[in-house]
């Protein structure tokens, strides 16, 4: 039974495609509910962000799920399947696997490394686990995921570093400044920008939080927004000397933040050090500002150098990154290889112990005191586990090599267990198969001790 994965994300599709494929999570459970009753789907999971839209099958029938999923894809966004055609990409088994692993750690962001994607995923599985669309397969592959992204970011820096200009800003501040907790911020601007900036800013400790714009009402409302304090420009530059971090990114065509006034800033201060940063394009803050005492005067040019190395450090982290989604993958590849062919475990280990029940009934032991009929049927348990020993070691082995469902076929075969390699996965609940011990050990092994005290 496959897993097969079907998928749009922003290397396929562009922004605005993108948003008319998403799944909003209001949608979520009908959509899930909808896909896990399509014929010949036994599990689903859908991964639905900003970025992506991916879903997650376990199903006999890889037609069947293409359908189910480009009907749920066609409803979202109103397009047709030849319109759909050259955005959606489809994986199967271990390619599939691969994908969600290196999704889940960061190496198919946009920005490389971000961290936010390996929440979204355990999101998904959650979803998928409390409406019951997924079973034992998926949520052992996402559980995996999560384990994957958890290695990735403590054993290699693939987060280290900021890669966006906003985090650069709030990061190079606290190497100048150190902790930024209890500081205080001046954000010139209420664009994009500085929106970031000021949610960078509060993040790490800001205590208070300034917002000064040209445009009072947009500076009212950046300041409500991030739960800082709007003030009028004049008052912004007035009380500058309050201020510990200033980040700039105006519109202004020409510098607004003059020489002059940082040098009376400092003086009230007595020289305590501040730190401006300026996004602006044109700058906003005249250069001559960085000359003076203790001042640490950034612009936009150096936060892009610092952006650029990070990116750069992350690219050589991603390799160690994909040898942790290999190695992980590979570890799946063998659970699943040993879920496939546990039933012919469960039926060779039933056949043994229903010849030793057969024998046990045919030997009469009730004739024998209680502690012979106890050494008797513990020499004929441990003789029985010995011999079954090395061939369910072998039947596993066999899951990992690509004649193993030849082999597995074949001792079903020899001991006329019926069926072929694999048989059971597909009619099994889930449960079924989750609660079959990884060693094939289970209630068989007590049958014919508890038949032999039966026959007393």
């Amino acid at each position: 039974m496959p897993i097969v994965a079907f998928a749009v994300t922003h290397k396929t599709a562009p922004v605005e495609v993108r948003g008319y494929l998403a799944i909003p999570e209001r949608y979520l459970p009908a959509e899930l509910g909808r896909l896990k009753g399509s014929p010949g789907i036994q599990e689903c999971v859908i991964l639905s962000t900003c970025n992506r839209s991916e879903f997650y099958l376990v199903t006999d029938s890889v037609d069947e799920a293409r359908v189910g999923v480009t009907d749920i894809l066609g409803r979202m966004s109103g397009l047709d399947n030849d319109a759909l055609e050259p955005y959606l990409f489809e994986l199967h088994d271990q390619e599939a696997v691969i994908h969600l692993f290196q999704v889940a750690s960061g190496l198919d962001s946009m920005i490389m490394g971000e961290n936010q994607i390996a929440g979204q995923v355990k999101l998904a599985a959650a979803s998928g686990l409390g409406l019951q669309t997924s079973g034992t397969i998926l949520n052992r592959l996402f559980r995996s995921a999560t384990e994957t992204s958890k290695r990735a970011r403590s054993e290699t820096e693939i987060g280290a570093g900021a890669v966006s200009v906003s985090f650069a800003a709030v990061e190079l501040a606290k190497k100048i400044l150190g902790d930024l907790e209890g500081r205080t911020a001046l954000v010139m601007g209420a664009g994009e920008m500085s929106e970031l900036t000021a949610v960078h800013l509060r993040e790490n400790g800001v205590r208070s939080l300034r917002v000064a714009s040209r445009t009072r009402a947009r500076a009212q409302a950046l300041a409500e927004k991030v739960g800082g304090v709007e003030q009028a420009w004049d008052d912004a530059m007035a009380s500058l000397h309050e201020v510990d971090v200033l980040i700039s990114s105006t519109s202004a065509p020409y510098p607004i933040v003059h020489r002059d006034v940082v040098a009376k800033a400092m003086q009230k201060r007595r020289n305590r050090s501040m730190f401006l940063i300026d996004i602006a394009v044109p700058p906003d803050i005249e250069a001559e500002v960085g000359d003076l005492y203790n001042v640490f005067l950034y612009n936009i040019d150096n936060l892009v150098a610092v952006v650029d190395a990070n990116l750069e450090k992350r690219k050589k982290e991603a390799e160690r990154v994909l040898a942790i989604v290999r190695e992980e993958a590979a570890g799946f590849a063998s659970w699943l290889g040993s879920l496939e062919v546990q039933p012919s475990i469960v039926a060779l280990r039933k056949h043994f112990f229903e010849v030793m029940e057969a024998e046990v009934e045919r030997a009469r032991l009730g004739d024998l005191p209680d502690d012979q009929k106890a050494r008797v049927l513990d020499v004929m348990r441990r003789t029985m586990n010995k011999l079954l020993h090395l061939p369910m070691t072998k039947l596993r082995e066999s899951a990992q090599t690509e004649d193993g469902p030849a082999r597995v076929d074949a001792v079903r075969e020899l001991f006329g267990l019926g069926g072929s390699a694999g048989d059971g996965i597909g009619s099994k609940t889930s449960d079924d198969v989750g609660r079959a011990s990884a060693d094939g050990r289970g209630d068989d092994l007590t049958r014919p001790v508890e038949r032999a005290r039966s026959l007393e």
